[in-house]
């Protein structure tokens, strides 16, 4: 592992456990929209396909899009015949809007939904897709202002927005979870990988063999219900069995 991947994973795993420490939705939101602001794009939005300012119970929506925008795709109801939900609903894991093959199949209602949402600078975005919430899908856009964006930006985006989405489901939910005790080996072996040390510097730290430490951190994924390794490490942090990051 690079010093650069090492950096990478380290500011990750912080971000993630600045989320899973977030009480409310409208403190992750300030989360996520301060992070959307640090990578460089325009606009974003993130959240259950639903109207923005209206979300149904145990959903939520985080946008960052014009207000005057947001208030016209409301009235029109936009939500239920947007063609970025549409596309994602339909399976499209990942889109660029101005993809010819995301264009071609689109009623001319959905076309002119992006011709005017382009008014507004709404023109150069990406979407993927999230989780769903409940009955309904979800999925995350990122709008840069150029449509040269590297892609490390925009899969540095995604990332971002899977975090969140994570954390506003936990949320959304009528409980908080109660995070399990990690045991002594599970601890040491998701800190030092907190750290940004690959599996074979952990066990060449903690003398023990690879497979053991995948085991160990396999293990508290599980006790602690994460999806993966970095969220792992951020419930760790947030419940104090793991030091965070410096």
């Amino acid at each position: 592992m690079t010093d650069t991947d090492r950096s990478r994973v380290i500011e990750l795993i912080a971000f993630a456990s600045q989320c899973e420490a977030a009480s409310s939705l409208a403190d992750l939101e300030t989360i996520w929209r301060a992070r959307i602001s640090e990578l460089g794009f325009t606009f974003a939005a993130l959240g259950a396909h639903v109207d923005p300012l209206r979300p149904e119970r145990a959903t939520y929506v985080f946008q960052n899009y014009p207000e005057a925008w947001i208030a016209h795709f409301s009235e029109c109801r936009y939500h239920l015949v947007d063609p970025v939900f549409r596309a994602a609903e339909q399976g499209i894991s990942e889109f660029v809007w101005t993809d010819p093959e995301f264009l071609e199949p689109l009623s001319w209602r959905q076309r002119r939904i992006l011709a005017e949402a382009d008014e507004f600078g709404l023109h150069y975005g990406r979407t993927h897709t999230l989780a769903s919430m409940l009955h309904l899908k979800a999925s995350g856009s990122l709008v840069a202002g150029e449509p040269d964006m590297p892609d490390q930006i925009y899969s540095a985006g995604k990332l971002t927005n899977i975090v969140v989405h994570h954390r506003a489901a936990q949320l959304c939910a009528p409980a908080t979870p109660n995070f399990a005790p990690l045991r002594r080996r599970e601890r040491q072996c998701l800190e030092l990988c907190a750290s940004g040390l690959t599996d074979a510097e952990v066990a060449r730290d903690l003398q023990i063999g690879i497979a053991t430490v995948r085991r160990h951190i396999e293990r508290a994924r599980v006790r602690l219900g994460a999806n993966t390794r970095i969220q792992a490490a951020a419930r760790a942090i947030a419940s104090g069995q793991i030091k965070p990051m410096l």
